[in-house]
């Protein structure tokens, strides 16, 4: 099996006319932006078996994993679509020009690019493709939005580019290791490249893998070496599995 990673949140970097448009001050941003970020999954995912697509910027500026039109986004209701301008309590943190918005977009349709021709050189070869959407999240962001407990490790799927075996290796592989599993909780869904979307191809699988930060990380954000270790060492173990499937 093929696989594309796709890495969209890890990156705390802003591009310099971002700030022409704040409207709060650094310290804020700051920390919003280490909430908002999936610290540290570039590190724990990236690998010599498949291709990765990395977003370079913060999703503070640009989120590629949200619908373009803020009509078809359900976030966009928090200020959280494709542009943020909301934090978590409602506070205006952001406004911008028709012009910014304009640019971010030309970014957004253009990271959508490498995904379609990544996906499309797949399908030349009439091959099976996993698209493993690659995330971390924090408890105290989650329950913002969501009541509950949350697991170590939470599983995204769309029923409509589902593999059950492909599930079943991830729950069994993380379990094994001490982990607890659950499908679609806190997070729903996956990352499908549009084009694919459109084709409901049934080579098709995609699967978010939503880390729970607890199990790498430390209250103040630093790698836990040990803790990062041995999810990296299962994270590998399992692409080495998909990649001989």
């Amino acid at each position: 099996m093929k696989a594309i990673l796709h890495i969209p949140h890890s990156s705390l970097i802003l591009p310099d006319e971002f700030y022409e448009y704040l409207l709060i001050d650094i310290k804020q941003l700051q920390r919003y932006n280490l909430d908002h970020t999936d610290l540290y999954t570039k590190e724990l995912f990236e690998n010599d078996l498949f291709d990765t697509v990395i977003a370079p910027y913060s999703r503070l500026y640009c989120d590629v994993e949200r619908f373009s039109e803020d009509e078809n986004e359900p976030m966009s209701k928090y200020g959280q679509g494709l542009l943020y301008t909301h934090m978590f309590d409602g506070t205006l943190f952001h406004r911008s020009s028709f012009q910014y918005k304009e640019r971010v977009l030309d970014y957004y349709h253009n990271h959508h690019k490498v995904l379609n021709r990544l996906s499309s050189n797949v399908f030349k070869n009439n091959e099976k493709l996993l698209i493993l959407d690659c995330h971390s999240f924090k408890d105290s962001v989650a329950s913002y939005f969501f009541d509950g407990e949350f697991p170590d490790i939470d599983l995204g799927i769309e029923p409509d580019f589902y593999n059950g075996s492909i599930i079943e290796l991830l729950t069994k592989k993380f379990n094994a290791n001490g982990y607890s599993v659950e499908i679609n909780n806190p997070y729903k869904g996956s990352l499908v490249p549009n084009e694919i979307y459109k084709s409901k191809n049934p080579n098709v699988c995609a699967v978010m893998i939503e880390i729970n930060k607890r199990i790498y990380l430390n209250e103040d954000n630093t790698i836990d070496n040990i803790k990062f270790k041995k999810l990296r060492t299962v994270i590998l173990d399992i692409l080495n599995s998909i990649a001989l499937m």
